[in-house]
């Protein structure tokens, strides 16, 4: 059994071996770029992480994680900083991390479930954004599957806090008690009206009443304040910056391009936007499909670059901003661009039937359908370009792809920030109330009758010049037979397309918390989760991808 001791120290030695084994593996990356001062500066510093880490394995008592990292050490010393070939050296920081796992997982049994946080004082903080946040960087690909399905697993469960966070939350705890107490207080006082009926006049009792429910509003607000600085604490402390999921992608990146033949630069803005770490994985999934799929299919060999005027190195570029409520992540390269004819043609073959998309790029998503005649190990579009929106879109994000041929290809994803906090629009068909994740609509408007028609027995809506299928969303659950011709109309985009929704009301724009299905419920069609309203109701929230997949009501 691990000592209580014992177990702080390991839990702190496997997060920080997790973080320098991280920070190592992006320094080597770098060794290619930058000039001969930039490179000794990086290999002087990969040196001393690699010797730290050495020190620190031998004081834990693990022998073998220590005999590995000095002979690391011996290697990057004798690197030859002209031409650095970092291969070997990366292959044995695999094989660093795998060992990490494995003393993670035998210390699983003894350790108890559920997420460690490792708390760092403003004074411990590293000036390097990389060294700060989630310990859960690990590079995508080819980890060992069996650590990604370890739960407990220390290293990737752990996050650093500084004490100044914690320290406001501890505040914020204690206002929020002051004012629950002085409004349990104030409802007693206002329940206690009805004692004094018989010997009160009724001008008394009403001014009594009225300050009751003075001190009751008052306490509502203040309380309604301290929990919405509280609920924007609690959700920064599952933010982490992209920084560490990014440094990721430089790995394969160089692996991918390595065993491609090709020469690919790799640039990386806005690591520093924050993410909720339970959509990290989505992400980086995401993300990790992408920028393979830009260097194995998208950036052309050194030869045909160089025949088509471009420089033998070709670009990929990943960034990302925060909008508004939405995490926006661009990946570009500068590679030969989708084929769109050879696109659509590959997709009627292998679909069996001629293909109506609004977008023809859009068939990049379609399962089966891939741009190249031979697949590979690592990527392939088709295939894993509809795992990724999938993906994408069970988390409540979409995924849009441009290209132009011969310049270069961009998939834009945007995520919420959150997954537990969803800003949506609040519906109501026929008595029902309905939430619609806000980042989805496009407008909403109550338009004129001469504005609705019907197509082929289904209703459609005129809408800014375009023709836009409509459902009913009472037809679609159920409540109605018959599509309603007044109400409000709301105009849904979804990758590119649009789809419109018909309601009675909009009761308007809330925060809400999200909440699964029950499984006595199961899944219905164009539902991905339900919330629960201030007067304890519960609610479901629509699935935008899943509505604009569902056929109209036909009459």
């Amino acid at each position: 059994m691990i000592q209580s001791g014992f177990r702080e120290l390991l839990d702190e030695f496997l997060v920080e071996a997790q973080e320098r084994a991280n920070e190592v593996e992006s320094l080597l990356l770098q060794l290619n770029a930058g000039n001969p001062e930039e490179r000794a500066a990086a290999l002087a510093r990969a040196k001393r992480e690699l010797h730290t880490l050495k020190g620190n394995s031998g004081m834990m008592g693990f022998s073998d994680l220590q005999q590995l990292t000095h002979q690391m050490e011996d290697e990057v010393e004798s690197l030859d900083l002209d031409d650095p070939v970092v291969d070997d050296i990366l292959s044995e920081l695999d094989k660093l991390r795998r060992g990490l796992e494995e003393v993670s997982r035998s210390a699983v049994e003894d350790i108890a479930a559920g997420a460690i946080v490792g708390v760092a004082t403003e004074e411990q903080r590293v000036d390097s954004p990389a060294e700060v946040g989630v310990a859960d960087e690990g590079r995508l690909g080819e980890r060992d599957p069996a650590a990604l399905e370890a739960p407990s697993d220390i290293a990737v469960s752990s996050v650093r806090v500084p004490f100044s966070r914690i320290d406001r939350l501890v505040e914020m705890q204690a206002e929020s008690l002051i004012f629950r107490n002085r409004l349990r207080d104030a409802i007693l006082r206002g329940r206690a009206l009805g004692a004094k009926q018989d010997r009160s006049s009724a001008q008394e009792l009403s001014e009594l009443a009225a300050a009751a429910w003075e001190d009751v509003e008052g306490a509502q607000q203040s309380l309604e304040k301290v929990l919405v600085e509280l609920q924007e604490q609690v959700t920064k402390l599952s933010m982490v910056p992209m920084v560490g999921l990014f440094r990721s992608l430089r790995r394969i990146v160089h692996d991918e391009s390595r065993r491609e033949g090709k020469i690919v630069e790799m640039a990386i803005e806005g690591g520093e936007t924050p993410i909720d770490k339970t959509l990290l994985e989505a992400a980086g999934d995401a993300l990790g499909h992408l920028v393979r799929n830009a260097v194995i299919h998208g950036i052309e060999a050194p030869d045909e670059r160089r025949q088509v005027g471009k420089s033998e190195s070709g670009r990929i570029r990943v960034g990302a901003t925060l909008d508004a409520n939405e995490v926006r992540i661009e990946v570009t390269d500068d590679g030969a661009g989708i084929d769109v004819q050879a696109l659509r043609e590959t997709a009627e073959r292998r679909l069996s039937r001629r293909v109506e998309f609004e977008s023809d790029l859009t068939l990049l998503f379609e399962e089966g359908v891939s741009t190249r005649q031979a697949t590979d190990l690592s990527a392939g579009r088709g295939v894993g370009l509809s795992v990724v929106k999938k993906s994408v879109e069970q988390h409540g994000g979409r995924i849009a792809v441009d290209s132009r041929r011969g310049v270069g290809t961009s998939f834009v994803l945007r995520l919420p920030v959150t997954a537990s906090i969803l800003r949506s629009l609040t519906l109501r068909a026929d008595g029902e109330e309905y939430a619609l994740p806000l980042s989805a609509v496009a407008e909403t408007l109550r338009p004129r009758p001469e504005d609705r028609h019907e197509i082929n027995h289904a209703g459609v809506v005129h809408w800014r010049g375009r023709v836009v299928p409509m459902l009913d969303l009472g037809c679609t659950f159920g409540t109605a037979t018959v599509p309603r011709q007044d109400g409000f109309v709301i105009v849904m985009e979804i990758n590119g397309r649009f789809r419109a929704l018909a309601a009675d009301e909009i009761a308007g724009i809330h925060d809400i918390v999200v909440k699964g299905l029950d499984p006595v419920v199961g899944t219905p069609p164009g539902v991905s989760g339900s919330t629960i309203l201030g007067d304890g109701r519960v609610i479901m929230i629509l699935n935008p991808t899943a509505l604009a997949s569902i056929p109209p009501f036909r009459t």
